[in-house]
């Protein structure tokens, strides 16, 4: 009679996928346009030093990858499991230690921003441009860092549009400075990296506005009733995902140093191209993977496994289809994507569009490889997170690509990306078999995840109403008994069910449609959690309004032996424990 059908789910990962894709794609276009602007108003060769300084950045988007994803990540399952006092210490922590790290850089650029550029660049003719770029680009770092960090944090407070707004407005003041300081004032490569500050200050406008407001859920606590074991959480949950962008770092110093001696200045003018192309297809990835991981940590921790594979099922569609249509269009149209960043010169072109046709083969492996890598990270696997950030971003390209530029040439280089993605799936593969063999059977999956006893799970959706609320406590009082509960017990769980989804119709009137109810019956206890995207409803506290006295909540706390609620991710969670 009752099953379950995720509209509540969908609706919010609707409601995340939009705003955090529109998100991603204004995390990166300032790259991408950077690029254009730079090819067509000052020529290749300052296309060839943003590529030669692409580390740098990957060090940017390590740190405050780290702090952002892994003090949200924490702060969301620290809420999750009702510790409010935990949950602002993440953040505080995340927010100081962003700021920190900024300041430090933008002190190292100022000073030795020669000495620096000098080793990721040994090209008399490339150096001054990297310089130029690089000093306003290391002083830009605290907003940097301040700007993209809180913007996990608006994410995981179900304020995706605000966390959307600062990128929007950054990168769209980036967009015109970048013409205005390059074309009007001359100020060359430094014009660029100059319009991207300029940007991030405009786009702080809404980081104060997000601050200082009244119904954020995370605020700023006394970082000294922290422990030092806080900031090692904040790094090791963050580091895994957010090591693939370390592994940037490395892998594109190598890669540089292996095309450079290969195939010389036009393979890494292709190789600046084949890595914006790589950005345009992170868009839609990075998108998917930052809607997906907070849903699946709170769902993950909350044990709602139907839901995570729901969750991911949708994700991996959504990601995989877009690949598949961008890798078509760069296989068929290489020549358009050299003529919109102005690529001239007959060897630059016939090397950017071999390598744009081979590059672009990789593009469905890092889908699934990065999907992966943020949902071993959202289920706080980070071992695993790290084997898969290390594998993709670095054991198996770099070697790959040396030797295979030694034995066929500079497309060896191109394949190397494309046999790094498959390497590391066939490694994801291995540990799923690895783990589900030594816990005997008792996670299975490309998910792992633990497989529930037969029949001791009920898991459905009701409609707001009290007939289906009369007729699932009917139903659970059934599963119950058939699960060996006796007869008492049931009967109390089924009116604990009644009660809760009463009083949750009660409150929120006609503001919600569905209900989700988990039902899990174990040795001792039997545990329910119930999800609906109403207004805030909290059963632990007593309510009184002019049309209801709620004075059933009553009957349901002394049924129940816990109840414990949070407001995540935007929904009401209350989970309510009876003893057997």
């Amino acid at each position: 009679m009752f099953e379950r059908n995720y509209n509540i789910i969908s609706a919010k990962y609707k409601k995340f996928l939009l705003p955090t894709v529109i998100l991603s794609m204004a995390m990166y276009m300032s790259v991408i346009i950077d690029g254009i602007i730079v090819g067509n108003l000052i020529g290749p060769n300052a296309l060839a030093a943003i590529a030669l300084l692409i580390p740098i950045t990957g060090l940017f988007s390590t740190i405050y990858w780290t702090f952002g994803i892994g003090g949200s990540v924490l702060s969301a399952i620290a809420k999750a499991e009702r510790n409010e006092m935990k949950s602002r210490i993440y953040f505080s922590l995340s927010i100081i230690s962003l700021l920190v790290i900024g300041l430090v850089i933008a002190i190292l650029g100022f000073f030795y921003i020669g000495e620096i550029s000098k080793v990721f660049s040994n090209s008399e003719v490339l150096l001054p441009f990297v310089i130029d770029y690089g000093r306003i680009l290391f002083m830009g770092a605290p907003l940097l860092f301040i700007a993209l960090g809180i913007s996990y944090f608006m994410r995981a407070e179900d304020k995706p549009h605000l966390a959307t707004a600062v990128l929007i407005s950054s990168n769209f003041v980036n967009i015109i400075m970048d013409i205005v300081y390059i074309k009007f004032f001359n100020l060359g490569i430094g014009g660029a990296a100059l319009a991207t500050v300029t940007g991030y200050l405009v786009g702080m406008i809404f980081i104060v506005k997000y601050l200082i407001s009244n119904d954020r859920e995370t605020r700023f606590t006394n970082i000294f009733k922290s422990k030092i074991k806080n900031l090692k959480e904040i790094i090791f949950s963050g580091f895994p995902p957010a090591s693939g962008q370390l592994f940037i770092l490395l892998k594109t110093f190598f890669i540089n140093i292996i095309i450079l001696s290969t195939i010389g200045e036009a393979g890494t003018v292709a190789f600046a191209i084949c890595f914006d192309c790589l950005i345009i297809a992170s868009i839609p990835i990075i998108g998917v993977c930052q809607t997906m991981s907070p849903i699946v940590s709170v769902f993950y921790s909350e044990k709602d496994f139907s839901g995570v594979k729901f969750v991911m099922r949708k994700s991996f569609k959504i990601a995989i289809f877009s690949c598949i249509l961008l890798t078509i269009f760069l296989i068929l149209f290489p020549n358009i994507i050299l003529d919109i960043f102005g690529v001239t010169g007959i060897n630059n072109i016939i090397v950017g569009e071999e390598a744009i046709r081979i590059f672009s083969l990789s593009f469905i492996g890092t889908s699934i490889t990065f999907l992966m890598l943020f949902y071993t990270q959202a289920i706080q696997k980070k071992l695993i997170s790290f084997i898969i950030s290390i594998s993709q971003g670095l054991l198996i390209l770099v070697p790959s690509a040396y030797i295979l530029s030694h034995l066929i040439g500079g497309s060896g280089i191109w394949i190397s990306f494309l046999i790094a993605e498959i390497g590391t799936i066939i490694i994801i593969y291995l540990i799923t078999i690895i783990i589900s063999k030594k816990s005997k059977g008792k996670y299975s999956g490309i998910l792992m995840l633990p497989k529930s006893k037969e029949g001791s799970v009920l898991d459905v959706t009701i409609k707001s109403s009290v007939d289906d609320a009369v007729g699932l406590s009917e139903e659970l009082i059934k599963f119950a008994e058939e699960n060996g509960v006796d007869k008492k017990t049931s009967i109390y769980v089924g009116i604990a069910i009644e009660e809760m989804v009463v009083n949750t119709i009660k409150y929120n009137s006609d503001s919600i449609d569905y209900i989700d109810v988990l039902s899990e019956i174990d040795e001792n206890e039997i545990r329910i959690s119930f999800k609906d995207s109403g207004i805030e409803y909290d059963p632990t506290k007593d309510v009184v309004t002019e049309e209801s006295d709620f004075e059933n909540i009553h009957v349901l706390k002394k049924i129940a032996d816990k109840i414990s609620y949070a407001r995540l991710i935007g929904l009401n969670s209350t989970i309510i424990t009876i003893k057997r």
